[in-house]
């Protein structure tokens, strides 16, 4: 199976996006730290003074024209350029750290001069053309085997750049400043020192702070996200049918508001069913009085003929009062889930049709019990059967399980128009021709059966099969909520 990347829940979203929110705000913390204590080292070094006499020194030059400039270049080549540097040993630097420090002071002297001039910083090297020397006078340089000039990268800012290749000089580094005509500046100065590493504590410390941070948003998204789940949870227990206690009005405001619009739902929606069921239930058990006593004038009537057609007129509405209470009966019936073995059900309906003359035949076995309300199920299958024998003549049921259990009940009659394989749900519907009066039957049999499926959480779809008959297929879920 693929393997998600991005969690499907919204806990896990929450999750995701605050950790990762927090993990990159921890890294930037990481890296101005390191950006601060390198700038702070240029600083404490004397770097930002010598970067700013570049800067000034190459802007009074560029300032100068022909004669002019020629005078001061060659004052600057003289003596060096003093400015007051702290005296301290050099302290042992990896390259990575040199280079970063090099770019810093780039970046520096490009930002004083502005997007007109080029900065470039390489190691000091031995070399013909005049330097403008920064502070005292080199003592002792170190060239690297490789004498050519290092590539310039874009580093330390636009138009900065700062490279080093092979071995790195200990002291000393050469910023080539390109004025706005093209001339180069050479200027040979300190290398600045690079800020110290950062210590191992702080990895540490922002792995204890992560892991607080990590165990504080779990129980604030749970926080947030449990309300929702029990509010789902409730939602579809009540779209099976079941009854609800009202949720518990927790959470953020607007999930209190959703849990409160929905106690209140359901609770007129109860209302509603309720005095529905009641009223119907009554008119029903009521009508059974005036049938009976015109049964009782049926009898007197002396053409045989038609007391026959009166009394299955009669019967035809006793059989719609009947079948009327069973649905509410079921409507209204609070009987508890309990494990229920489908084989053993499905073997007792198989003897119990037997005796009528029904035949059934069963395929496969399911993996076991299922959490269900027996009473209720065994009329869902008692109608699909019952249904199977009276109009294809036996049943054939096809078991087999997974995530659900699947029952696929098929006969040999001729099966429905595809145009009422849903509308044969709906109460007291009979497709003309088939299911009427003549075969019997009031219409409710799919009803209750397909009421009872959705009461489990499953389903029923009828089919025709291509060899002839009807397949209605009833799912049953593994897990049943409410």
């Amino acid at each position: 199976m693929p393997i998600r990347v991005i969690p499907q829940s919204l806990f896990g979203r929450l999750m995701v996006a605050l950790l990762g929110v927090v993990g990159i705000t921890l890294l930037i913390v990481v890296v101005l730290i390191v950006r601060e204590r390198r700038e702070f080292a240029l600083l404490w070094s004397g770097g930002w003074g010598t970067a700013q006499i570049i800067a000034e020194t190459s802007a009074s030059l560029w300032a100068l024209k022909g004669a002019d400039r020629e005078q001061a270049l060659q004052r600057y080549l003289a003596e060096p350029v003093s400015v007051d540097t702290p005296d301290f040993p050099p302290l042992p630097q990896r390259r990575q750290d040199m280079e970063a420090a090099a770019r810093t002071y780039a970046g520096r002297i490009q930002q004083e001069l502005g997007t007109s001039y080029r900065v470039r910083v390489s190691p000091a090297r031995p070399r013909s053309d005049p330097v403008i020397h920064i502070g005292s006078e080199p003592r002792r340089l170190e060239p690297p085997p490789d004498s050519g000039r290092p590539d310039a990268t874009g580093l330390g800012g636009e138009g900065a750049s700062a490279r080093f290749a092979g071995p790195m000089p200990a002291r000393f580094l050469d910023v080539s400043v390109f004025l706005p005509d093209g001339q180069e500046l050479v200027f040979r100065t300190a290398a600045p020192q690079p800020g110290p590493p950062l210590p191992p504590q702080i990895f540490i410390q922002l792995g204890v702070l992560t892991c607080i941070l990590a165990v504080v948003l779990f129980f604030m998204t749970r926080s947030i996200t449990r309300p929702l789940s029990d509010l789902a949870h409730a939602a579809e227990s009540v779209g099976r049918g079941a009854r609800h206690a009202p949720l518990a009005e927790r959470g953020a405001r607007e999930v209190r508001n959703a849990t409160r619009a929905f106690n209140t739902m359901q609770e007129r929606l109860q209302r509603y069913l309720d005095s529905r069921t009641r009223v119907l239930a009554a008119m029903s058990h009521d009508l059974r009085t005036p049938l009976t006593r015109l049964r009782l004038r049926a009898e007197s009537i002396a053409d045989p003929a038609l007391r026959d057609r009166f009394a299955a007129d009669l019967d035809e509405m006793n059989g719609m009062v009947k079948g009327a209470l069973g649905l509410f009966r079921d409507l209204n019936d609070e009987e508890p889930l309990e494990s229920v073995d489908i084989d053993v059900l499905l073997e007792k309906l198989q003897v119990e049709f037997a005796e009528t003359g029904g035949e059934i035949v069963i395929e496969g076995r399911t993996a076991g019990p299922l959490p269900a309300r027996p009473k209720a199920l065994k009329r869902c299958l008692a109608n699909l059967l019952h249904n199977a024998i009276k109009y294809g003549g036996r049943a054939k049921v096809l078991v087999s399980d997974g995530t659900e259990v699947v029952l696929r009940i098929q006969d040999e009659g001729t099966g429905i128009p595809e145009e009422y394989l849903e509308q044969v749900f709906e109460p007291f519907f009979r497709v003309e021709g088939s299911r009427n009066r003549d075969t019997g039957g009031t219409g409710l049999g799919l009803c209750i059966a397909r009421d009872v499926a959705q009461g489990h959480g499953g389903a029923i779809k009828l089919a025709n099969l291509p060899s002839g008959g009807l397949e209605a297929t009833l799912f049953l879920p593994r897990t049943t909520s409410g």
